[in-house]
């Protein structure tokens, strides 16, 4: 696999043999048997309990060949400007490539792409993380470590409970009545952070409670008998022991909240086909004064409309143009990614700091 693809980086063309491209065949079967592999090993553990058979590869290296074949898909995209379908570009098949995910929008009919819509994507659920997560975490300490059990905590619970059920339009209508008009009064990228934030607050404080009550209490005795003090147990001992189940907690929350419509039609409500990408991160501007605060820091950039995958596929299927199926599938397509990717940061995070705790 990574030889073909050396081989067609060294001659800039296509290796290809009675007409199906070679490099893309071996990686998607590598990466299928790699998928296989790991489903395989799972579930010989769950079900019987025993070290799986000699053929299926450890884990590490399913990862390992699933990871190598993107990366030569990729490469074989750059190289030769293919897919695994054919040209670039958008045909009646619905073949999506490289530009599908790189160019703007440019209107029902015309060619375009999902570039803008993407990044409005990413940036909304990155907002709405670090929006959530933090705050999650913060009120499972105080309801788990210091709070009593008392009706103020059954309450918390009934209520955390019931937002999480809570129909995402709700959270909709009340970003469109209570945040828009305190936030410039208009539809925009950092409203729709704070709603999809609300709605993944819930499960991240719940899954976060139930992790941190995990934490064997023999742990926190032996680090008060050391004499450390009680918040110094919590952020060094219960906090890093739980953060396994906080991440899973924001890992399902995060596919909930990627794929939500509802809610943008209310607060994001930008055009249907963007053809810029919103600039987050060139927007930041930093003022420093003489009198109180000293320090203002602002970005116009989050007050903005914008659009979204989900929203824009949204747009696309109530348009009502049946030339732009492939569109759709291909924007769904993208969306289904960009949620995978979140996960496999997730899981990432998780691993990583499980190993922590068995060192």
């Amino acid at each position: 696999m990574i030889v073909t693809a050396l081989l067609e980086l060294g001659t800039g063309g296509e290796l290809a043999v009675v007409g199906i491209a070679v490099v893309p065949t071996i990686a998607f079967t590598v990466a299928g048997v790699a998928v296989i592999a790991a489903g395989a090993r799972a579930a010989t553990r769950l079900a019987a309990d025993r070290s799986p058979p000699a053929w299926v590869p450890p884990l590490p290296s399913t990862g390992s060949l699933a990871l190598w074949a993107f990366v030569v898909v990729c490469l074989h995209g750059v190289v030769t400007g293919n897919s695994f379908g054919g040209a670039v570009g958008i045909d009646g098949s619905g073949t999506i490539d490289w530009p599908f995910l790189m160019n703007p929008s440019q209107g029902l009919g015309i060619q375009k792409g999902v570039m803008p819509a993407l990044v409005g994507t990413v940036w909304i659920v990155l907002g709405a993380v670090v929006f959530a997560v933090p705050l999650a975490v913060g009120a499972a300490v105080f309801l788990t470590e210091y709070a009593e059990n008392s009706r103020f905590t059954q309450a918390v619970d009934i209520a955390t409970n019931g937002l999480w059920s809570t129909p995402s339009i709700v959270f909709g209508l009340f970003g469109l009545a209570f945040l828009v008009p305190r936030f410039g009064d208009s539809p925009s990228i950092f409203v729709t952070q704070l709603v999809l934030g609300f709605m993944l607050l819930p499960l991240v404080l719940i899954t976060s409670r139930e992790a941190m009550k995990s934490v064997p209490d023999e742990y926190r005795d032996a680090s008060a008998a050391l004499g450390v003090s009680k918040w110094d147990t919590i952020k060094s001992v219960v906090i890093p022991a739980s953060m396994p189940g906080v991440i899973t907690g924001a890992i399902l929350g995060v596919g909930r909240i990627a794929g939500e419509t509802a809610p943008l039609l209310l607060v994001l409500n930008g055009p249907n086909f963007p053809n810029a990408s919103p600039r987050i991160l060139a927007g930041f501007t930093v003022d420093v004064g003489l009198r109180p605060p000293f320090l203002h820091v602002a970005n116009p950039a989050l007050l903005e409309r914008a659009s979204a995958l989900p929203y824009q596929l949204y747009a696309v299927i109530t348009a009502g143009v049946g030339a732009e199926e492939s569109f759709g599938w291909g924007t769904t397509l993208v969306l289904l990614g960009v949620v995978l990717a979140f996960y496999a940061m997730g899981i990432a995070s998780r691993r990583y700091f499980r190993s922590k705790l068995h060192q």
